[in-house]
């Protein structure tokens, strides 16, 4: 028997239909159901931290917004013991998500900011072993099983093409259907069971071929942060936008691009190698933040210590790489294989990874 929290969405609370089913659908196990003040932050993480010691809970099941506070979850100091974790329909990014579906108070936004900054920057117990994602397939307000399977999936061996941890199942943003509910639990139970513990990438090996990624215009998608740009920064770095103080920290990933590279993490020994503007003091540190942002910052994330900022990539003798740059930055001087990111039949991640895999 295991006992198991249920963390609600917003607007939920203890009565909740998913947190009462699942209590119908496994009593084999003791089942902690509270209400839960998710608009209150540090009340709610308290309050949830006190529960999860108090019970001895071994497993935590959220959805929706209670999700956040379920990655927010750390290992206890004393015991250094961690719980697992199974989300459905999770809101990763609460900051961004629930003012587009509610209007809330900026101080909250600006509270679920720093809850995010600590998952996504700081925390590092979060492993692909402890964590498993139910998303649907036509989920109406949020749709973070990329964002998920690309930070905390587990890939398997030999790069397989989806987490064993991450999964789709039918229905809508709440109330999944008994059975569905049902099946989609029960895997997620079986994985902490049975499945043996794995990371998201493996050790580095001689046995892999090198492979370094770009990221302006590759990994990153350099249009969106210019597009946040103001008036005035417009005008005043006309043809330099490079140059802007802290515009690398705007930027948005290409699409696909943040879980291809953990897939191709899986069969290659992965870099980053990136250009950084001379004349732009806070590219580097942008940069840097902006990997530790979308791939993690612990020991273990695909790309932990795998930076690499230079002007001469063709320092880089072998391997491969991709770059949507390829005659410039010392790429055109690069010694092994260049894949052209954007230029058929590279146009899209997707097919690079395809292209790579296969290779």
């Amino acid at each position: 028997m295991k006992n198991i929290l249920y963390l609600h969405g917003y607007g939920s609370n203890k009565d909740s239909y998913t947190g009462n089913l699942l209590k119908e659908l496994f009593p084999e196990h003791h089942w902690v159901l509270e209400t839960f003040d998710l608009v209150h932050v540090q009340d709610c993480v308290d309050f949830v931290r006190k529960i999860v010691k108090d019970e001895q809970i071994d497993i935590v099941i959220s959805s929706s917004l209670g999700s956040v506070y379920n990655l927010f979850i750390k290992k206890d100091r004393e015991t250094n013991r961690m719980v697992d974790k199974i989300f459905i329909n999770p809101c990763c990014i609460p900051s961004e998500a629930i003012p587009q579906i509610t209007p809330v108070p900026q101080e909250l936004v600006t509270n679920f900011r720093a809850l995010e900054y600590n998952i996504y920057n700081i925390h590092q117990d979060n492993s692909p072993d402890k964590v498993f994602g139910i998303f649907a397939k036509h989920d109406e307000l949020l749709q973070y099983h990329d964002f998920f399977a690309g930070r905390y999936g587990n890939w398997g061996e030999g790069g397989s093409v989806s987490a064993t941890n991450c999964i789709w199942v039918e229905g809508g943003h709440s109330h999944l259907e008994r059975d569905v509910l049902r099946d989609a639990v029960g895997q997620a139970l079986a994985y902490f069971d049975h499945a043996p513990a794995k990371k998201s990438v493996m050790a580095p090996s001689e046995s892999k071929e090198i492979l370094y990624v770009d990221m302006d215009g590759t990994l990153v998608d350099w249009d969106s942060g210019v597009s946040k740009l103001s008036a005035l920064e417009r005008l005043q770095y006309d043809g330099y936008e490079d140059e802007i103080p802290n515009v690398f920290s705007r930027m948005d990933p290409m699409p696909g691009a943040v879980t291809a590279f953990e897939q191709l993490s899986r069969k290659y020994d992965i870099y980053i190698l990136s250009t950084s503007p001379w004349r732009n003091e806070s590219a580097p540190s942008d940069k840097l933040r902006w990997v530790q942002h979308y791939f993690g910052k612990g020991p273990g994330m695909p790309a932990y210590k795998r930076l690499i900022l230079s002007h001469h990539k063709e320092l880089q003798k072998k391997g491969i790489l991709i770059d949507d740059r390829p005659g410039s930055n010392g790429a055109q001087s690069f010694e092994g294989m260049v894949i052209p990111f954007g230029v058929e039949p590279y146009e899209t991640w997707d097919k690079v990874v395809d292209f790579l895999m296969k290779r």
